[in-house]
């Protein structure tokens, strides 16, 4: 561990996109931040790995343009680029067929009948009209019934909406988050990121840096310190003390709650026993060659499945090359056998991509990660029972993830990340005024 300082202005733990982005959000405005990761690499879920030229992303990755994740990045100037993907194919009956996203497809669709088309046509100017909020505490199951008449259709959209929210469940969660993918999926594009997410990674800890953050990689911070209802600083693993003015924890809920009072901090305990995560599996293969180049993005529509080949549109493999991922959304209140769900997506490629067993360089098999750490559900009113920023009770305890506050996948960790660092700078802006104005009365 590298040598560290006994006091900053603002200790982060965790060194993901959260942490790194409220790193550098603070460090520009002149505060002194020392940001603690476990790991000795920086990125949690959002890190990439090389295999032989081969940029391994943790699960499937796409960036969704129109949400905080976007607008972070440029305001941090972080580059990236990539590649939108397109040609999606719909698995129905054994058969693959061109999923239709626009008026041509649409018209040339053998997978819908004429009614079920004029009921696709004229959803779309109702979703323009939807205001999310108002279904927040009905479920993505409910919502389909009442929303789509024909049975085919409905089917389509629910093979949809597992994709957009992550899970299997639509009885549980909010169509809320369903109908707010949808209206952004109409307005904007998402990428697949030449050379992985790792990207976004180093650019974000280059930009903390350069600003004057300070990050200590694999150091653990074994608890946040307070005096009654005020932070002191943290407590690391060798028992020493760092003091903080705040305290940012960037982290999953369970390890945020471990690090309070070792869970026992009651508002913060309630929150996490609540939580329903979105869990997925997830076949992550790189091929030699692709076998059929047809069939790049594959839709199942009657069981919870997905896969993607990023390298056809993003620059993340050599030449020649294929990076493919497959992911099966699960059900958290019926677990699946890991080996099935593993022979699930097995069998996708097989039927998409016939023959990837006989060329593959590398495979990664994951069964069980956590693709939303906390998912709106309908029982809790979708977006609004996830916690704000502010750790109740707590002054100057803050939380930033992809469990904090609105949005759906990378979009609340760089919403919460840039909100925690506006209330922390208003917060010392405010300090400083009051002393100020003290010491003129004195």
């Amino acid at each position: 561990m590298d040598s560290q300082a006994t006091s900053a202005d603002v200790v982060i733990i965790g060194g993901g996109m959260a942490g790194l982005a409220a790193a550098t959000y603070l460090a520009r405005d002149g505060m002194a931040v020392t940001l603690f990761e476990k790991s000795s690499n920086l990125g949690g879920r959002a890190a990439s790995s090389n295999h032989d030229g081969y940029w391994f992303n943790r699960g499937i990755h796409a960036l969704y343009g129109g949400g905080a994740t976007e607008h972070v990045l440029k305001e941090l100037g972080i580059p990236y680029h990539g590649g939108i993907p397109k040609t999606v194919h719909v698995l129905a009956e054994g058969k693959l067929h061109l999923f239709p996203d626009n008026p041509r497809s649409l018209v040339g669709s053998h997978l819908l009948d004429m009614r079920d088309k004029w009921e696709l046509i004229r959803f779309f100017p109702a979703l323009s009209r939807m205001k999310p909020k108002e279904w927040a505490s009905v479920s993505v199951q409910e919502w389909l019934a009442q929303t789509f008449q024909r049975p085919k259709l409905r089917q389509l959209m629910a093979a949809l909406a597992r994709t957009n929210v992550y899970s299997a469940a639509l009885d549980l969660v909010s169509a809320e988050v369903n109908i707010k993918k949808l209206q952004m999926a109409v307005k904007s594009t998402n990428l697949y990121l030449d050379g992985g997410w790792q990207t976004l990674i180093d650019g974000l800890a280059q930009a903390a840096e350069e600003a004057g953050a300070r990050i200590v990689r694999g150091s653990r911070v074994e608890a946040v310190e307070h005096r009654e209802d005020h932070v002191q600083g943290v407590r690391m693993r060798d028992g020493s003390l760092i003091h903080a003015s705040a305290v940012i924890l960037a982290t999953g809920p369970q390890d945020a709650c471990k690090l309070v009072d070792a869970g026992n901090y009651a508002p913060l305990r309630q929150t996490v026993d609540r939580i329903v995560p979105g869990h997925v599996a997830c076949l992550d293969v790189a091929l030699r060659r692709l076998p059929d180049p047809r069939y790049t993005i594959v839709q199942d529509l009657e069981k919870p499945r997905f896969f993607s080949v990023q390298s056809r549109y993003s620059d993340v493999a050599p030449r020649g090359g294929a990076l493919v991922y497959a992911f099966k959304q699960l059900d958290p209140v019926h677990p699946s056998d890991p080996r099935q769900d593993e022979r699930d997506l097995e069998d996708l490629l097989d039927t998409a991509q016939p023959g990837w067993r006989d060329v593959v360089v590398k495979r990664f098999y994951l069964p069980r990660i956590d693709g939303v750490s906390m998912l709106p559900t309908a029982r809790d009113g979708g977006y609004a029972s996830r916690p704000g920023p502010q750790v109740p009770g707590l002054t100057n305890l803050y939380l930033a993830g992809d469990w904090i506050g609105e949005g759906f996948l990378s979009d609340p960790s760089m919403g919460s990340a840039r909100q925690v660092a506006r209330l922390l700078l208003q917060d010392t802006s405010c300090s400083r005024e009051k002393t100020v104005a003290a010491g003129l009365v004195r």
